[in-house]
């Protein structure tokens, strides 16, 4: 993980689309494996919030920012509740990684307005969707395809934009994997996308 925190970690965020001076946010951080590569990509000029409910998980954080030197991580307390506790389009990138499933549909939806909420225009959502139908099912994603979570963030405004495969970091071990990259709609294409999705049917 070292390695993978130091540089493997980089170039991956690097190919998912996160860019020098960046303001990001993990929401689901744990102990850092995205949040430190993350906070070497984006550099002094960037930024990288860290969230997540369990405040052990943050000190360790913190302890291993403080030890390399990174002044730009900001760790955040919360991830129970989906609410990104950040000003309104001032963040490039939220990343989702490993953590959707802990949310039912309602909280997932709620959680997406957030990130959308919290972008800047055509800012860039990327989710890792662990335990989906297709790849160790679990908890409220016991049910859900791929198919059916990249359709649930695209209701929410979001343009999809690619798939990343890549060794990656799940839990504290490293996997072969892949990531869902869209970018918020705005302007005319939120208006655009929005009539398509009430003529679908959706809420959101």
């Amino acid at each position: 993980m070292e390695q993978w925190e130091c540089s493997d970690g980089v170039d991956f965020l690097r190919n998912v689309g996160v860019r020098p001076g960046d303001a990001l946010v993990d929401f689901g951080c744990r102990v850092g494996h995205y949040s430190i590569p993350a906070a070497r990509l984006v550099g002094h000029a960037g930024q990288v919030y860290a969230i997540d409910k369990d405040r052990k998980s943050l000190n360790r954080l913190a302890t291993k920012a403080q030890e390399l030197g990174l002044t730009n991580v900001h760790i955040i307390e919360g991830c129970e509740r989906p609410a990104i506790d950040v000003p309104r389009c001032s963040v490039d990138v939220v990343l989702l990684y490993d953590v959707l499933h802990y949310f039912d549909a309602s909280r997932r939806k709620k959680l997406l307005h957030e990130a959308f909420r919290v972008l800047v225009p055509k800012g860039l959502l990327s989710v890792y969707p662990k335990h989906t139908l297709e790849d160790s099912p679990a908890k409220e994603f016991k049910d859900l395809s791929v198919s059916g979570l990249r359709q649930e963030i695209q209701f929410c405004h979001f343009r999809f934009i690619g798939r990343c495969e890549s060794r990656m970091s799940h839990d504290d071990d490293l996997i072969e994997g892949y990531v869902l990259n869209f970018r918020k709609h705005s302007g005319r294409e939120l208006t655009k996308s929005t009539v398509l999705l009430e003529t679908s049917g959706c809420s959101c």
